[in-house]
């Protein structure tokens, strides 16, 4: 009896294992809160198991509730914590893994987690520096779209009816106008159509693993905003590939799993090609175009900073220091950029606003001075 009941409970078991959820997905600051807890208790020297229980019970979410669940069933069956992260790939990333395994073997588990919530961290705080960059200029435009919108749909028809009725011979600036107010009414559920068209259309091909290269290389020629983005880019990637060097990775690994981190797949593919030739035994500096840089051509992939310093390195074998303060710089230029980018847009966009404005106005005034002249 007792034989047949455990029989009963392995099939539940494993059922209940197949139908786990391992394509859930938490936010950054979920996992941030994730990895600082199980650092804690695992440099408190309470073992692993007992940790995810802990953080479990003292979690409100559900979410992370069923995850840490999973987690737990998961390490009952013997699995390694590498392998339990592994299986949730919308969370965990091959620089995750890899730092995982890494400690795995030297059994200090927590600074591998620790070393994972610092590099979290810093890939939220360099969104964080972009976002906050944007999201002032964004609110003016959208905000001024919507009143402009609202403008030439309800306020331009009922000054039109005005003017044909008083038969007054209208400015070009003044038909211009009045046009494209028609047209918006008269497509007004067209354009919206197309508008959320446009935005599906966009996030397939930004997300879709064919189409994402193209727009990752198109984000790097953005005017204005390139600078941020790559300087985000070679931040993290030099500070990934200093953690990684220091912890004793080969090279070929340190490169392949810090372009896997950067979440840009133009990137990846440029560091594929830097891959394979120091394979074929050639050195970093020349795969990263320093010959270029020494007859004035800087690359613009991986600038002449960064080329000097691994060709630096390449002499004194101390990459990984060199890589940490040059990440420190990429840091520090984000932070100039922001201030000027919000010192520097935040004006033009409220002029560029202000004359569209102004614009609108004028076209409707128009007429009036006009009517008066008549008089």
């Amino acid at each position: 009896m007792n034989k047949f009941l455990d029989k009963i409970k392995w099939f539940i078991a494993s059922y209940s294992v197949k139908k786990t959820n391992y394509n859930i997905t938490i936010s950054s600051k979920d996992k941030i809160s994730l990895l600082e807890q199980l650092s804690n208790l695992l440099n408190s020297w309470i073992p692993l198991m007992n940790s995810f229980k802990i953080i479990m019970y003292q979690t409100r979410n559900k979410k992370m509730k069923l995850l840490f669940q999973n987690m737990i069933d998961n390490l009952n069956k013997w699995d390694s914590l590498k392998e339990v992260f592994q299986k949730y790939k919308n969370i965990f990333n091959i620089f995750d893994l890899s730092i995982i395994e890494m400690w795995e073997l030297t059994w200090k588990l927590w600074d591998s987690i620790e070393t994972i919530k610092i590099k979290e961290e810093k890939s939220k705080e360099l969104r964080s520096k972009i976002i906050w960059a944007l999201i002032y200029p964004m609110v003016i435009v959208t905000l001024s779209i919507g009143m402009i919108l609202v403008f030439m749909i309800y306020v331009i028809p009922k000054i039109t009816d005005m003017y044909k009725d008083a038969k007054v011979n209208l400015p070009s600036l003044t038909q211009h106008v009045i046009n494209i107010s028609d047209f918006l009414q008269k497509n007004v559920f067209e354009i919206i159509i197309w508008i959320v068209i446009f935005i599906v259309l966009f996030i397939t091909f930004k997300k879709h693993p064919k189409t994402k290269i193209y727009f990752d290389r198109f984000i790097l020629h953005l005017p204005i905003f390139w600078p941020l983005i790559q300087k985000k880019i070679l931040s993290l990637f030099t500070w990934s590939l200093s953690i990684l060097l220091s912890s004793w990775v080969i090279i070929n690994k340190s490169l392949e799993i810090s372009s896997r981190a950067l979440d840009n797949d133009y990137y990846e593919k440029e560091l594929k090609k830097i891959i394979t030739n120091v394979s074929m035994w050639k050195t970093l500096s020349w795969c990263m175009w320093i010959d270029e840089i020494q007859s004035w051509k800087e690359n613009f992939l991986f600038p002449i900073e960064l080329a000097s310093v691994v060709k630096i390195w390449e002499e004194t074998w101390k990459l990984a220091h060199l890589l940490k303060r040059i990440s420190e710089k990429y840091n520090k230029q984000i932070d100039e950029l922001v201030k000027w980018m919000q010192t520097a847009i935040e004006p033009l966009v409220i002029v560029i606003v202000w004359w569209i404005i102004w614009t609108l106005i004028m076209a409707i005034m128009l007429p009036f001075f006009n009517m008066v002249n008549v008089i």
